[in-house]
């Protein structure tokens, strides 16, 4: 099972996604790969424990970022008790102004 959580902020994206890092690592997860698409999104390839994932849901609202809602994998682990990893994805989208950012 893999997880994905999508967020959209029109807040600063250097802080948005430094928050959005605090805040994998809040919820006991680990960060295990990231890829960043121009200045339009980035997105996390994450490990939570089961529980880990409403944590991370709910410090990314009180952060700023516009949730979707709970996909049926999401709401699956509100039953686990396990500490078992479970892998996901937390891509973030920047609403912004600026120019696309050139990455060679």
């Amino acid at each position: 099972m893999i997880v994905r959580l999508h967020g959209v902020t029109s807040d600063e994206r250097h802080q948005s996604t430094s928050s959005a890092s605090e805040s994998i690592t809040a919820a006991e997860g680990y960060i295990l790969d990231f890829r960043q698409f121009s200045n339009l999104a980035v997105v996390f390839t994450i490990e939570l424990p089961p529980a880990g994932y409403a944590r991370l849901r709910d410090s990314l609202t009180k952060s700023g970022f516009q949730m979707d809602l709970p996909s049926t994998q999401e709401i699956s682990l509100s039953h686990i008790e396990a500490t078992t990893p479970v892998a996901g994805t937390l891509r973030l989208d920047f609403l912004h102004d600026e120019p696309d950012l050139r990455i060679p």
